[in-house]
């Protein structure tokens, strides 16, 4: 009974581990016509997410957000002609390596779509 279970336990750990948003994800996507295309390099601890998104050669924003079961959102700031925006991505965990949603810039109200897949 014993092997059972801990066959069972140790089964199991692959399926939490495969939920775990560390890693570096290359996000592709658009808000008002314009194209996001950072990459990010997430950190899960429990529900929290940390990390930075590099938006190209010269910027990298720290990266603040949670988790709750396949739900992910993730935001930063970034400049944008002399505006400082908030863009918060809002999605669903698809797999172990694809997140797909809503991004939204404030203040300015803007959507758009993005999807972000694990490297």
């Amino acid at each position: 009974m014993k092997r059972v279970i801990s066959l069972l336990l140790f089964a199991s750990l692959p399926a939490l581990a495969a939920d775990d948003l560390s890693g570096v994800w290359k996000v592709d996507g658009s808000i008002a016509d314009h194209p996001i295309t950072p990459t990010c390099t997430l950190k899960q601890t429990d529900k929290q997410i940390s990390g930075s998104c590099k938006l190209d050669a010269d910027h990298e924003q720290n990266v603040e957000g949670s988790v709750n079961e396949k739900q992910v959102t993730w935001k930063y700031d970034q400049e944008y002609e002399g505006t400082v925006y908030t863009l918060t991505y809002s999605g669903t965990l698809d797999s172990s390596t694809s997140i797909k949603g809503t991004v939204t810039a404030e203040p300015s109200d803007s959507t758009g779509d993005f999807t972000a897949k694990k490297q």
